[in-house]
């Protein structure tokens, strides 16, 4: 009996370690490509990888026109992203009856000649449905209000670092 047991606990924890890996492979490729749209100025890519919660708040047409003007804001005011990378995706956790990760990322970024290095974070809340994940700049889940009326009663195990702004000029 015990060696049933055991053979069933090691193909459980086998079988959870795959998937937790599978997650993480999932939330690195939407992460990604999150940050290739900031790079691309894609609204629409943007607005896919957005958690629906903030989609439904202000509408996905809405979205993408803000996220146009933003860009073409940046543009006239010759702000440009220089490069937008992943860093590491942290431990996947399972909380309120959804899978949950934090995404580091660094921008980098010209403002009309002042470089400026942003170290970030994404926080990911995955929909099983779809295997993608969404996303909410984890600084807002923190620190705006807005953001934190649409999830009034978010708590995370997770540690949520703040930005890190780095002038380099």
């Amino acid at each position: 009996m015990k060696t049933y047991i055991l053979i069933f606990l090691l193909i459980t924890g086998n079988v959870f370690s795959q998937k937790i890996d599978t997650l993480k492979e999932e939330a690195l490729r939407d992460a990604k490509a999150t940050t290739q749209a900031s790079l691309d100025k894609d609204p629409n890519v943007l607005v896919k990888y957005t958690h629906p919660k903030i989609i439904k708040k202000f509408g996905k047409d809405q979205m993408v026109d803000t996220m146009k003007d933003i860009f073409r804001t940046m543009t006239a005011q010759k702000i440009k992203i220089v490069s937008s990378e992943v860093n590491e995706v942290t431990e996947i956790k399972k909380e309120n009856k959804e899978y949950r990760c934090l995404i580091k990322t660094t921008v980098q970024m010209d403002f009309n000649g002042r470089q400026i290095t942003i170290k970030s974070s994404l926080f990911g809340f995955y929909d099983k449905k779809k295997s993608q994940w969404y996303f909410v700049e984890s600084n807002k889940l923190l620190n705006d209000p807005e953001t934190q009326a649409l999830f009034p009663k978010f708590k995370t195990e997770i540690q949520i670092p703040e930005d890190e702004h780095i002038s380099e000029n």
